[in-house]
């Protein structure tokens, strides 16, 4: 009864507040009256890297901590690589790691540089040591000699879970930034999960990235809205060709483009019928349709990598079955299978992640650039023509197959990130219709 109460009383915001241009930040938890034109000027004097905010948790992660070094330290390369001192804390790692994976990626400094894919490669290995506590504690004891037994480990995640695609599912690639901003795993590297960003903090630096990302999406549809549908046809395809040559870009841009299309297609529905929520379920529907299609990807498999906790059950019972093989040979297979599927689950875990935080983010960005009062009603429409079209571009890209990911892995990822993306935008629709009915 008290739920029904709060419904009624909250209904009629829920039929008249889109009336008035508002949308629902289930973030913040109230209605929302954009103008991108206000929102522009108040970015004037506020940094880019949103300092102000970040700075002194920035500069705590960066400080070492002596008292770490309780014993001697035999080889000091892999804390070299990472440029940091044998004291640093396990935050200073991560954080470092993110700073110069992002310096060295080869999305940023090119295919061809081999000096500086070596030097990514390097990174990853001394990450991969330095982060594990009992790698790192052998490391420190022994050297690179004492990891003779841990190396097959280390060494073939590394080359079975390609850096590469480690960091594009942790960071993404810096051909993203307009699009998708700073991940939030990629704040919480660079401000080394600190105590000092709270929820408050966090939530004001989610806005700011959002706001920045919806100026430049009304930027790029600018073309679309002037009537040179050509042009802005032939520039996105452009764009989602340049973004698919990053390392598993592919996967990133499918991701845009659908989150695109689907909150395109949401709002012209809204704007036919009222409600959007119909529009949805046949848009889903059709696109769920198109990857059940492929004879490739069984049900199974996918559940599989959905269920992050499958990865900790299939890990334990391999490691019982691993203590019960007889021969040397037959260890190594086991071995080598329970890292594989380690490998996809964390995969798994890690894309579903960012899925959710890039699904968030995006609807947010698209409902301030469709409810942007500083435009009027046939512009914000011609805005939505033009999301839904460049959707359906970065959908479309085609990209080839990327050593290091099989193709049956890419796409399970895919039908993951479906799932997730679809399911985040039906809780928001849900919560903006029902106003917490």
């Amino acid at each position: 009864m008290t739920q029904i109460v709060r419904g009624v009383k909250a209904t009629p915001d829920a039929v008249m507040e889109p009336s008035r241009g508002k949308w629902w930040n289930d973030v913040e938890g109230k209605w929302i009256l954009t103008n991108l034109e206000i929102e522009q000027v108040t970015f004037i004097d506020v940094p880019e890297d949103d300092d102000d905010i970040l700075g002194d948790a920035k500069k705590d992660a960066a400080a070492d901590d002596p008292g770490r070094i309780a014993s001697k330290v035999v080889d000091t390369s892999y804390y070299d690589v990472l440029e940091i001192a044998p004291g640093a804390e396990p935050p200073q790692i991560k954080r470092q790691y993110y700073l110069l994976a992002r310096k060295y990626h080869p999305d940023k400094v090119g295919q061809e540089d081999q000096i500086a894919a070596d030097q990514f490669k390097d990174l990853a290995e001394a990450y991969q040591v330095l982060s594990n506590p009992e790698t790192r504690a052998k490391y420190d004891a022994e050297g690179k000699d004492g990891l003779s037994a841990d190396r097959t480990e280390v060494n073939g995640a590394q080359s079975k879970a390609d850096p590469g695609l480690l960091f594009a599912f942790l960071f993404g690639s810096d051909k993203f930034g307009d699009y998708l901003g700073r991940l939030a795993m990629a704040t919480s590297a660079l401000v080394a999960d600190s105590p000092k960003i709270g929820q408050k903090e966090a939530k004001i630096v989610q806005m700011r990235r959002v706001t920045r990302l919806a100026i430049k999406l009304a930027e790029r549809l600018h073309i679309w809205i002037i009537g040179d549908y050509a042009g802005a046809k032939a520039t996105w395809e452009s764009a989602a060709a340049a973004l698919g040559e990053a390392s598993y870009g592919g996967e990133l841009t499918r991701l845009i483009g659908k989150v695109y299309a689907l909150s395109a297609h949401q709002f012209l529905g809204a704007t036919d019928s009222g409600v959007g929520m119909p529009s949805i379920a046949k848009w889903a529907k059709g696109q769920r349709a198109k990857m059940e299609k492929s004879s490739d990807t069984s049900r199974a498999k996918r559940d599989g990598l959905i269920t992050g906790m499958k990865m900790m059950v299939e890990h334990q019972k391999a490691a019982q079955e691993l203590a019960q093989v007889a021969t040397e040979e037959e260890r190594k297979e086991k071995m080598a299978a329970m890292e594989q599927a380690q490998m996809f689950g964390m995969l798994n875990v890690m894309w579903t992640t960012t899925v959710v935080d890039i699904t968030t983010t995006l609807h947010q960005v698209v409902q301030m650039v469709l409810h942007d009062q500083s435009v009027n009603k046939d512009t914000r429409k011609k805005r939505a023509e033009g999301l839904k079209e460049m959707g359906e571009i970065f959908m479309s890209l085609s990209t080839p197959n990327m050593s290091g990911q099989p193709e049956d892995a890419k796409k399970l990822y895919e039908a993951a990130a479906f799932a997730a993306m679809v399911e985040t935008i039906k809780r928001k629709e849900e919560a903006s219709h029902s106003a917490n009915f």
